[in-house]
């Protein structure tokens, strides 16, 4: 989100003001501030304008109606993690308490708070934490944290105003609400009908929202090779493709601030047979997958299922025009989802770490042999022209990479999850016949 120099210069104004006017008794700032904690100078308005928030929400966290309205307005949002995005919530008539607070704490109007709050990029307002989520009845000991890009510190405050200092990477005991930008489509909220809200403390927490998935039914069917079994019905059979079966994730590359990540698994190979050494995106499989047979969700470091990665007719197209095979790529979608953006080259020097280290870093589908997926050798000509497939933002997890071929063995996986030449989890990938 860009400002210019005049909006900058009305942002800083307000935010002079309303720092002038806030009550002396919430204005201590906490003596040690650790290296994830810090406040941006004002020369980085939209920084100082989120902070602001920040502390005006923790400030307005001491009044008990505002607390249990707060959680009664985000245990409604129909969403996993019941989020709000906080510039339409604190515009609305449900929001008008807290707003209320804000403009009170801050000694403000409503329309400077307002103004503060628009100098920020969308936003969205939740508890991150599950065990907080599901464990928070509205009592007075809780913490407002906000974080603009993963790679910047944390700035949090306790209801007393004052600043403390966060770990990072380990999240407090203690109830935390965290305001960071927008990742959620708020637009595509889960169905009433489809959901049910679990862990909340017998109603009394917020908890969280999980699909209903009919007993002995999945988007793909198990068969026998799932566990379960029994008789009596019969098994539809499985779509043939390639399949993810299990996945443990070591690091999802998500903060606590952030919640549950949003992992993807892309199938990137070449372009075309004029460009071989090119890639492009040729599958995402994913929660937000345009193909059902691909939705899965993985919300922690481990999951297991079966999840559709590429299909037969995906595969044999492919294998009729390349023989070098495609890279599984993991990645946690920052941004659109199953789309990938192109904004910095991180991505290269990983990659070919990982080829240099393990000698491949793709695999080959052999439909009807056995074993049916083999180490490739894609990447050892790729990296001669790089394409723009491979620079982007969103977080890389890892590639799947021939477990044997690493070096590793996991009894029951086929691969391991290698970023760059470190390990970052283990696989296991079936092509179905």
């Amino acid at each position: 989100m860009k400002h210019t120099h005049g909006e900058e210069a009305l942002v800083l104004v307000l935010l002079a003001c309303l720092t002038a006017c806030t009550d002396p008794v919430t204005t201590t700032t906490g003596p040690s501030i650790s290296a994830d904690v810090r406040t941006e100078p004002a020369s980085n308005p939209e920084r100082a304008a989120l902070t602001r928030i920040t502390r005006l929400i923790a400030v307005s966290m001491d009044n008990e109606p505002a607390r249990q309205q707060l959680k009664r307005d985000l245990k409604a949002a129909p969403f996993r993690e019941h989020k709000l995005q906080l510039g339409t919530y604190l515009h609305s008539r449900d929001g008008r308490t807290l707003l209320d607070r804000m403009v009170a704490a801050g000694g403000a109007t409503e329309r400077e708070v307002l103004a503060t709050l628009s100098a920020v990029r969308p936003l969205e307002f939740y508890m991150p934490v599950a065990k907080h989520r599901e464990s928070w009845t509205g009592s007075a000991e809780v913490l407002v944290v906000s974080q603009l890009d993963e790679s910047e510190p944390i700035v949090a405050f306790d209801q007393s105003g004052t600043e403390i200092a966060l770990n990072l990477k380990v999240p407090p005991e203690q109830p935390t609400l965290s305001i960071v930008p927008v990742e959620t489509r708020f637009d595509e909220p889960m169905a009433a009908a489809g959901s049910k809200n679990v862990r909340d403390n017998g109603g009394n927490s917020i908890g969280t929202l999980e699909r209903i998935i009919p007993n002995g039914s999945s988007l793909i069917a198990c068969g026998e090779t799932c566990g379960g079994g029994g008789g009596g019905s019969t098994t539809p059979p499985i779509p043939p493709g390639l399949y993810l079966e299990f996945s443990r994730i070591l690091d999802m590359k998500e903060p606590w601030t952030r919640g549950d990540p949003e992992i993807e698994v892309h199938i990137q190979g070449p372009r075309d047979a004029a460009s071989p050494t090119s890639g492009i995106d040729l599958s995402c499989s994913g929660e937000h997958a345009a193909q059902y047979q691909k939705v899965f969700n993985q919300d922690n470091g481990f999951w297991e299922g079966r999840v559709m990665l590429f299909s037969r007719d995906e595969t044999n197209a492919f294998i009729g025009k390349f023989s070098e095979g495609f890279h599984v790529l993991f990645w946690e979608d920052d941004n659109d989802p199953c789309i990938l953006k192109l904004d910095s080259n991180t991505l290269v020097g990983v990659l070919t770490s990982t080829a240099t280290a393990t000698s491949t870093v793709a695999i080959k589908v052999l439909p009807g042999a056995t074993p049916g997926i083999i180490a490739a050798v894609f990447l050892g000509s790729f990296f001669a022209s790089a394409g723009d497939w491979l620079l982007t933002n969103d977080d890389f997890v890892g590639a799947a990479v021939d477990q044997a071929a690493a070096g590793y063995y996991y009894p029951g996986n086929t691969h391991v999850i290698m970023d760059g030449t470190t390990l970052n989890g283990r696989a296991t990938l079936v092509y179905r016949q």
